[in-house]
């Protein structure tokens, strides 16, 4: 079986469910700035994305890894953050990625870049939409941004 499906299988049936008192739409736009989001803020968006697509996060082990960057210290997609997201198994001796995500500094556009796949529900178009009311910018301003994932648009 190939390595990330072997991950992704882990992820989905031998992690505990969320608590029932996480509340996924705790996401706190009123702290975005007109620069848009943080690395934080995008790492909490993108657990919101994670929890919706019911990656179980709480398990020992799985981890949101935000320290992507290239050679020189620059994200490797301008104007996104980039962060793994896997689990050390140390009964396999191994380390499990279930997927690179990049999500968007002005609009909050959360993407799975090996898959090309574009997040979308209506949780996360409110969220969007205001960080967007935010930082005055539209997912249209920032096509060209978007091309450098290598990705197309749906």
């Amino acid at each position: 079986m190939p390595q990330p499906l072997i991950a992704l299988l882990f992820l989905a049936f031998a992690l505990p469910a969320r608590p029932a008192s996480a509340n996924p739409s705790a996401f706190k736009v009123d702290a975005v700035q007109a620069s848009g989001l943080t690395r934080a803020q995008a790492k909490e968006l993108l657990v919101v994305v994670l929890r919706h697509e019911k990656y179980k996060l709480n398990a020992p082990g799985v981890f949101v890894d935000g320290d992507l960057y290239d050679d020189k210290g620059n994200p490797p997609h301008p104007g996104y953050y980039d962060f793994s997201v896997g689990s050390d198994s140390p009964k396999e001796g191994a380390t499990n990625y279930a997927g690179l995500f990049s999500v968007s500094v002005l609009t909050g556009d959360v993407w799975e870049i090996n898959l090309c796949k574009r997040f979308a529900f209506p949780l996360l178009h409110k969220i969007q939409a205001a960080i967007m009311r935010r930082t005055g910018k539209t997912l249209a301003q920032e096509s060209s941004e978007r091309k450098g994932l290598g990705c197309t648009d749906e």
